[in-house]
């Protein structure tokens, strides 16, 4: 199976907070994101060492008593770089919304980032933009089953515009309120 870059962040962001060795970020992921996110004990394992021979980590042994040693993980300031490029980018594809955007959204409020609302703001802003070519494609269109695709993928298209103009939205606010005028069909502003 490939491992999915965003996979990579979520661990990054997991180290966010301060060193960890990989039980704890695995607890971590496991514990805050298990509703969104797995990743098995050898995959975490696999994972750290390509982020640290990429220099986005690094290591060391920190001894135990009665215990053998274990190796504690914290962000370099390169990882730490690519982790907030990464947190503050919309999600290119809608099938990685579920997990990637959701985790992004977890870490913004988690490790207490300003910004998340102009993430929102990016996402519908793509969102915005991709249903606009769907839409004149379909309208191009001389297929039935096509055009019914086309219209699937509008649809989640315009699920996850709503979605995010109101809960996402009232997530990252302090207040609970939304933080969009909600109007699919024109155009959006932030309240």
């Amino acid at each position: 199976m490939k491992t999915r870059p965003a996979t990579e962040y979520a661990i990054l962001g997991a180290l966010r907070s301060g060193p960890k060795h990989g039980y704890d970020i695995l607890q971590l992921l496991e514990t805050r994101l298990g509703s969104t996110w797995y990743v098995s004990t050898s995959q975490l394992y696999v994972l750290l060492k390509k982020l640290e021979d990429r220099k986005w980590l690094r290591s060391s042994v920190a001894a135990q008593r009665k215990r053998p040693a274990k190796r504690v993980f914290s962000l370099t300031p390169e990882g730490e770089r690519a982790f907030e490029q990464w947190l503050f980018s919309p999600t290119k594809h809608v099938r990685d919304l579920r997990i990637e955007f959701l985790t992004k959204l977890f870490f913004i409020r988690d490790l207490g980032f300003s910004g998340g609302e102009a993430l929102v703001a990016s996402q519908v802003k793509l969102l915005e933009a991709l249903k606009e070519t769907l839409l004149e494609r379909r309208k191009r269109s001389k297929d039935e089953f096509r055009e019914l695709v086309w219209d699937a993928r509008i649809a989640g298209i315009l699920s996850w515009m709503e979605w995010l103009k109101t809960s996402a939205g009232s997530f990252l606010s302090e207040e609970g309120k939304t933080l969009f005028s909600l109007d699919l069909d024109g155009e959006s502003g932030i309240n």
